[in-house]
């Protein structure tokens, strides 16, 4: 899924408490999307990459 358009950040919750605060971050892993899918947890790469896609797909269109 490498793409130019998919930028990434990974953030020490300890040094960013308000970072914690404004996602609700309890443990680790939380992956936040758009500011509004979260995924929690571990899981195979075959679901992670289905909930990316879940989480992209209401911004997905295509125009002709």
């Amino acid at each position: 899924m490498a793409n130019d358009h998919i930028v990434s950040d990974m953030v020490e919750l300890a040094e960013f408490p308000d970072i914690a605060e404004k996602y609700n971050i309890q443990g680790v892993p939380r992956i936040v999307i758009n500011d509004t899918h979260v995924i929690v947890g571990e899981m195979p790469e075959a679901d992670f990459a289905q909930e990316i896609l879940k989480a992209v797909s209401n911004k997905l269109s295509v125009k002709y």
